[in-house]
Protein backbone atom coordinates (compact mmCIF):
# COMPACT_ATOMS: atom_id res chain seq x y z
CA UNK A 1 0.00 0.00 0.00
CA UNK A 2 1.06 3.08 -1.14
CA UNK A 3 2.67 5.91 2.13
CA UNK A 4 0.77 8.86 0.94
CA UNK A 5 2.33 12.10 2.52
CA UNK A 6 5.88 11.22 3.43
CA UNK A 7 7.25 12.42 0.59
CA UNK A 8 11.58 13.45 1.87
CA UNK A 9 12.62 16.87 0.32
CA UNK A 10 14.10 15.50 -3.11
CA UNK A 11 14.77 12.12 -2.74
CA UNK A 12 12.94 9.49 -5.02
CA UNK A 13 9.85 7.60 -3.99
CA UNK A 14 9.44 4.07 -5.40
CA UNK A 15 5.55 3.37 -6.59
CA UNK A 16 4.60 -0.59 -7.21
CA UNK A 17 1.09 -1.46 -8.99
CA UNK A 18 0.16 -4.86 -9.67
CA UNK A 19 -2.31 -5.53 -12.82
CA UNK A 20 -3.98 -8.67 -14.26
CA UNK A 21 -6.20 -9.28 -16.77
CA UNK A 22 -7.45 -12.34 -18.80
CA UNK A 23 -8.42 -12.36 -22.45
CA UNK A 24 -10.15 -14.62 -24.63
CA UNK A 25 -6.67 -15.27 -27.40
CA UNK A 26 -7.34 -17.02 -30.65
CA UNK A 27 -4.87 -16.21 -33.59
CA UNK A 28 -3.97 -12.50 -34.17
CA UNK A 29 -1.82 -12.90 -37.23
CA UNK A 30 0.90 -11.72 -35.89
CA UNK A 31 -1.04 -8.41 -34.72
CA UNK A 32 -0.49 -7.91 -31.13
CA UNK A 33 -3.17 -7.28 -28.89
CA UNK A 34 -2.49 -4.60 -26.36
CA UNK A 35 -2.41 -5.37 -22.82
CA UNK A 36 -0.45 -2.30 -21.34
CA UNK A 37 0.61 1.08 -22.35
CA UNK A 38 2.89 3.53 -20.81
CA UNK A 39 1.95 7.07 -21.35
CA UNK A 40 4.01 8.93 -18.14
CA UNK A 41 7.43 9.99 -19.14
CA UNK A 42 8.35 7.67 -16.14
CA UNK A 43 10.95 4.50 -16.91
CA UNK A 44 8.89 1.39 -16.13
CA UNK A 45 10.18 -2.10 -15.31
CA UNK A 46 7.93 -4.92 -14.76
CA UNK A 47 7.82 -8.40 -13.88
CA UNK A 48 5.22 -10.09 -16.25
CA UNK A 49 3.80 -13.30 -15.74
CA UNK A 50 1.96 -15.10 -18.87
CA UNK A 51 -1.00 -18.02 -18.05
CA UNK A 52 -2.07 -19.57 -20.97
CA UNK A 53 -5.19 -22.13 -20.01
CA UNK A 54 -5.90 -23.20 -23.10
CA UNK A 55 -6.78 -26.72 -24.05
CA UNK A 56 -3.23 -28.86 -24.55
CA UNK A 57 -4.31 -29.48 -27.81
CA UNK A 58 -5.64 -27.40 -30.26
CA UNK A 59 -5.09 -24.04 -28.48
CA UNK A 60 -3.55 -20.66 -29.59
CA UNK A 61 0.03 -19.86 -28.18
CA UNK A 62 0.61 -16.59 -26.31
CA UNK A 63 3.58 -14.77 -27.60
CA UNK A 64 4.58 -11.76 -25.20
CA UNK A 65 5.70 -8.62 -27.17
CA UNK A 66 7.18 -5.73 -25.19
CA UNK A 67 8.05 -2.09 -26.61
CA UNK A 68 6.26 -3.32 -29.54
CA UNK A 69 8.64 -5.85 -30.60
CA UNK A 70 8.40 -9.94 -29.46
CA UNK A 71 10.41 -10.94 -26.78
CA UNK A 72 12.79 -13.82 -27.75
CA UNK A 73 11.63 -16.88 -26.79
CA UNK A 74 8.73 -16.07 -24.81
CA UNK A 75 6.06 -18.07 -26.27
CA UNK A 76 3.46 -19.09 -23.56
CA UNK A 77 1.94 -23.15 -24.77
CA UNK A 78 -1.38 -24.04 -23.72
CA UNK A 79 -1.31 -24.95 -20.07
CA UNK A 80 1.83 -23.74 -19.13
CA UNK A 81 2.75 -20.55 -17.24
CA UNK A 82 5.96 -17.97 -17.61
CA UNK A 83 7.34 -14.79 -15.95
CA UNK A 84 9.73 -12.64 -16.77
CA UNK A 85 11.57 -9.15 -15.57
CA UNK A 86 12.14 -6.39 -17.69
CA UNK A 87 13.47 -3.06 -17.79
CA UNK A 88 12.55 -0.22 -19.78
CA UNK A 89 8.63 -1.29 -20.53
CA UNK A 90 5.96 1.02 -22.28
CA UNK A 91 4.05 -1.50 -23.84
CA UNK A 92 2.54 -4.86 -23.38
CA UNK A 93 1.45 -7.04 -25.91
CA UNK A 94 -0.03 -10.56 -26.86
CA UNK A 95 -0.07 -12.27 -29.86
CA UNK A 96 -1.80 -15.07 -30.26
CA UNK A 97 -1.01 -18.50 -32.87
CA UNK A 98 -2.76 -21.90 -33.37
CA UNK A 99 -6.06 -22.31 -33.66
CA UNK A 100 -9.47 -22.33 -31.23
CA UNK A 101 -9.12 -19.86 -28.57
CA UNK A 102 -7.90 -19.95 -25.01
CA UNK A 103 -8.56 -18.09 -22.01
CA UNK A 104 -4.48 -16.44 -21.19
CA UNK A 105 -4.33 -14.25 -17.90
CA UNK A 106 -2.01 -11.27 -17.81
CA UNK A 107 -0.47 -10.25 -14.17
CA UNK A 108 2.27 -7.80 -14.13
CA UNK A 109 3.60 -5.76 -12.27
CA UNK A 110 5.20 -1.54 -12.67
CA UNK A 111 7.34 -0.09 -10.23
CA UNK A 112 8.85 3.17 -11.01
CA UNK A 113 10.47 5.98 -8.63
CA UNK A 114 9.55 9.78 -9.07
Amino acid sequence: MAQLGLCNNDSLCCINDAVCCTISLEDTATTPISVWENVSTFIINATIVIENNGLVVGSPTAELYVNGTAVSGFVVDPGECRSITLEGVNSIGIVGSGTGSSNVKISFSINYKF
